[in-house]
């Protein structure tokens, strides 16, 4: 039991009081002295030590009597530093104002309040509408995600499909501008190599004949004699066609090939073809024609315009069918004598007609964001293409060509918005100055032998400068299109002034007056007006002013030419 109660007051006592009874304790065992006199028995009980439970008691007492102590204390300056309010009654107006006032923000809560609850209401009803709205939408959402859904794995397999299908795409697109280029290339060689044959002919045509025998003889005479023939075989097929009369020598193209490099051509491309027809042969026709592949996308524009316009699609649909387009153009060059028209091309007409509607207005084109679909294939597609073409393939000595490629150019500006500063279109017309001043230096030869301006029309002096002459008209045929200054540059200051011009100081004065008549009929109608033109036509009109001051004008021989060299100085705004 006594051990029970020292248990309960050890719980009701803290360990520092304990402690500090302890030491009470001991302080008072060796400080404090008795006063009285005392028997030994007395003192012995006071030097004993205390019992556990005892000091617990001490302790408990002491903790006691010091809170007892503090609460009076503190009540106690409680009482000094409150200071009793000076109150003084209040009047009734005072009283009614603190009523009013009271009054006043309990209305003003109660309006918050009312406020508050009409406009949870109103939301609790709008959020019930939206609700029901959201019910009744709910299989609608369901079915665009599952739209989109479908179009997004759609389209990462068409994405996958062509990304695999390119670098072969590329590789016989290669091919087959290299096949281009290599026979075109066959020909202005032959052409350059036979222009030299007939020079050294000419500078050797005084030697004996015995220094003369060896394996590059032999070998030029043998290119004389192919030469030779194929000019022959040119000359019956313009006797067929009764135009044997107006022909010059000169101004015809040698684009003929033997029969075995013809058939290796042939087979080439038969290749190039079969290899492209098997390329999409393990594809399925949603992911390789055009039509099937933007039905796709006009379901999307059709289903949820807003979307299409968001996720760009306009602006992504050139690239991804640029590979299809590419690919449908392997073989296809405005340089060929046949070549399919890009108007009548499967990609063209699908690009064309790809959200097509039957009450389109041209209101409704300026809306349309596919609009631009097809300038923007040209642009991207077309365009490069046609610049390779015109680096590799085109030759400018030939008219035909020239005229092919003139025509497709002014067709894709007439019926297509081409920007002037598309870089694509830029790099187009530097390639074609690039190739006039390439012929410029490497195809204009013009012997100056004085004895040969005797001889007949079909003298290599009169071939060469026909040949001149050609070179000169097809550069002619680019005004419109190209800038007027480069081109003028190329036309007139470089071929007429430095060669042209000089060959016909060689001349006869009829001869040179019937060439000059017809270099200035070729010259375009609105460069004749033009004082830059004119500028650099001085030494041409010099040159004709003092051929004819040269002539006798009563002389019957220089009459016609005379009446020549008026109508080109007249012409020319110089008579």
């Amino acid at each position: 039991m006594h051990e029970w109660e020292n248990q309960q007051i050890r719980k009701g006592v803290t360990g520092a009081q304990l402690v500090h009874a302890q030491h009470e304790t001991v302080l008072s065992r060796f400080m404090i002295k008795p006063t009285g006199s005392g028997n030994g028995l007395e003192d012995a009980q006071l030097l004993a030590p205390q019992s556990t439970s005892t000091l617990l008691e001490q302790a408990y007492a002491k903790n006691a009597i010091d809170r007892c102590a503090l609460t009076t204390a503190t009540r106690n300056r409680v009482k000094k530093e409150t200071k009793p309010k000076a109150t003084a009654l209040r009047t009734p107006q005072e009283v009614c104002s603190t009523i009013t006032s009271r009054l006043a923000e309990l209305k003003d809560s109660n309006a918050d309040h009312s406020a508050t609850m009409a406009r949870i209401a109103t939301e609790l009803k709008a959020l019930k509408l939206r609700e029901l709205d959201c019910q009744q939408n709910a299989p609608t959402v369901a079915a665009k995600y599952k739209f989109y859904q479908e179009i997004k794995c759609y389209v990462n397999d068409l994405v996958d499909c062509l990304n695999e299908k390119t670098p072969l795409i590329n590789e016989l697109e290669k091919r087959a501008l290299q096949l281009y280029g290599k026979n075109q290339r066959y020909l202005v060689n032959r052409r350059r190599q036979d222009v030299r044959d007939q020079a050294k002919e000419m500078a050797e045509a005084t030697k004996p004949l015995t220094t003369r025998r060896t394996a590059e003889y032999e070998e030029q005479v043998r290119r004389a004699a192919e030469r030779e023939g194929r000019r022959t075989r040119r000359r019956c097929e313009r006797e067929r066609n009764d135009l044997l009369g107006s022909h010059l020598d000169g101004m015809s193209s040698d684009d003929e090939i033997a029969d075995q490099q013809h058939e290796q051509s042939l087979a080439a491309t038969a290749q190039i073809e079969s290899q492209a027809a098997s390329c999409f042969a393990d594809v399925t026709d949603e992911f390789c024609k055009i039509d099937l592949i933007l039905m796709k996308f006009y379901a999307w524009r059709k289903t949820d315009m807003s979307s299409y316009k968001d996720a760009f699609v306009s602006l992504c649909l050139p690239k991804l069918l640029s590979p299809l387009v590419r690919y449908e153009l392997l073989l296809w060059s405005p340089l060929l004598e046949e070549y399919t028209d890009i108007e009548t091309m499967h990609w063209y007409t699908s690009c064309m007609l790809y959200a097509y509607t039957a009450d389109e207005s041209v209101d409704r084109l300026k809306e349309d964001p596919d609009v631009n679909l097809v300038p923007a294939l040209i642009e991207k597609i077309v365009l490069p293409k046609l610049t390779s073409l015109v680096t590799e393939c085109w030759d400018p000595l030939s008219t035909t060509q020239t005229l092919r490629l003139v025509g497709f150019i002014n067709r894709l500006a007439r019926e297509f918005p081409l920007n002037v500063t598309n870089k694509q279109l830029k790099k187009l017309f530097e390639a074609i100055i690039e190739c006039m001043r390439s012929a410029l230096e490497n195809d204009v030869f013009i012997p100056i032998f004085p004895k040969q301006v005797y001889e007949a029309k079909t003298s290599f002096f009169q071939r060469q400068f026909c040949s001149g002459l050609k070179l000169f008209r097809n550069f002619l045929s680019w005004q419109g299109i190209l800038a007027d200054k480069p081109l003028r540059e190329l036309a007139i200051g470089a071929l007429l002034n430095r060669y042209l011009l000089l060959a016909m100081r060689v001349c006869t004065a009829n001869d040179a007056i019937s060439k000059a008549y017809v270099i200035v009929n070729t010259l375009p109608t609105v460069w004749v007006s033009d004082s830059q033109t004119l500028k650099h036509l001085e030494l041409f009109i010099n040159y004709i002013r003092q051929t004819m001051e040269s002539c006798d004008a009563g002389n019957p021989l220089f009459l016609q030419s005379c009446d020549k060299a008026k109508q080109i100085l007249q012409r020319l705004h110089s008579l």
